[in-house]
């Protein structure tokens, strides 16, 4: 086992799993999804947002999860997150305002929104992964 899968196999055992927000739900976001949701201990996919939300709720649906929340507001986000369920949204702004959330993936394939978003979230003290 490497150092990372270590890490978080920890924060998997103390309740408190690297929280992640995706933006996209294309063919790669839902891929990510899949992977975040079903085979990745340690870190928790807590919120997608799509400009369509049935495709953000179809990327949960194919990982498994059936139940999900839509959102409009950051206190809606963060109070989903707070209780424990996935969340869509889509405004992609929120997702990098939300204390909840530590990471923001950006999968849209946009270059001038995905900057935007990524900024945002910068601005906010996220990490940012950029699937672009």
């Amino acid at each position: 086992m490497i150092i990372v899968d270590k890490a978080l196999e920890r924060r998997e055992q103390e309740g408190n799993p690297i929280r992640v927000a995706m933006v996209g739900a294309g063919y790669m976001g839902r891929g990510i999804a899949l992977q975040i949701l079903t085979s990745t201990r340690g870190i928790k996919l807590v919120a997608i947002s799509n400009r369509t939300l049935s495709k953000a709720e179809r990327a949960y649906r194919q990982a498994g999860i059936d139940r999900v929340i839509s959102v409009e507001t950051v206190f809606q986000l963060e109070e989903a997150i707070y209780n424990k369920q996935y969340a869509v949204t889509d405004d992609a702004v929120l997702l990098g305002q939300a204390e909840g959330i530590e990471a923001v993936i950006e999968v849209t394939g946009t270059i001038e929104f995905g900057t935007h978003v990524v900024l945002k979230a910068i601005e906010n003290g996220k990490h940012a992964i950029l699937m672009n």
